[in-house]
């Protein structure tokens, strides 16, 4: 019965789930693929932290004041986390600018820019809202990835793609090729049952333009016993 479930694991960890999206425009040749290739475990630069952004590492599509990115629960609508575009910005708005914005409520517009898992392995969704103050001291509040991109405009700081890939799960890292982004993640999780001690490594390679428009996604789903888990965590220092 242990020899049987040693075999059975070897096989389950060869097993790889692939699946490839591509963008209805179709826009990349098999020429470009090729080229275009998947970034390595370490290969890229890591994303940047929105916890230390400010308003001037992002280039927008039209001026504002302030903004900032807030998470609230999916179905009680309730406040969860966020992060300010940034503090100096804030505290030059004026007292009435300050109480519209906090005063905004909480929007579901569909695909949003930043959808969450309040646990690691599933949960209660968190859905992301930009609010924002706009040069004419309007309160504005959007939720969805259409309206994040024309906001932003031309995806052309690190800040923009962080903001772009918030609902990705996992370490993140990218290269710049021409016009486009190459795009890794790599996410670790639990077997459900747990009895073998495993995990499950999810890997995706997305190409990106700076529209913001995905390409390519091809998601890498594949399932490993302990001793190479703990091999791939130290490679992506979890």
């Amino acid at each position: 019965m242990k020899i049987f479930k040693i075999v059975l694991l070897a096989l389950v960890t060869i097993t790889v789930s692939t699946n490839v999206t591509f963008a209805k425009s179709g826009t990349l040749s098999q020429k470009q693929l090729k080229r275009y290739k998947p970034l390595t475990i370490n290969e890229g630069k890591p994303l940047k932290l929105l916890k230390t952004a400010k308003l001037g590492d992002v280039n927008l599509a039209k001026p504002i004041k302030y903004f900032d990115i807030r998470y609230y629960h999916s179905d009680t609508k309730e406040y969860w986390r966020g992060y300010s575009f940034d503090m100096n910005a804030w505290e030059n708005l004026s007292v009435k600018e300050k109480k519209k914005i906090q005063t905004q409520r909480p929007v579901n517009q569909g695909i949003s820019f930043g959808v969450k898992s309040i646990l690691k392995d599933g949960g209660p969704m968190l859905i992301a809202n930009v609010h924002y103050i706009d040069n004419n001291s309007i309160a504005n509040t959007f939720s969805s990835r259409k309206k994040l991109i024309e906001f932003l405009g031309t995806i052309d700081t690190p800040v923009e793609l962080s903001m772009l890939l918030l609902s990705e799960r996992g370490r993140i890292r990218y290269k710049e090729m021409d016009d486009l982004y190459i795009i890794r993640t790599d996410f670790i999780y639990e077997e459900n049952d747990g009895r073998d001690g495993g995990c499950y490594h999810e890997n995706k390679h997305i190409i990106m333009n700076k529209k913001g428009n995905v390409l390519m996604e091809r998601n890498n789903d594949r399932p490993y016993a302990e001793k190479k888990c703990k091999v791939l965590r130290k490679k992506l220092k979890e």
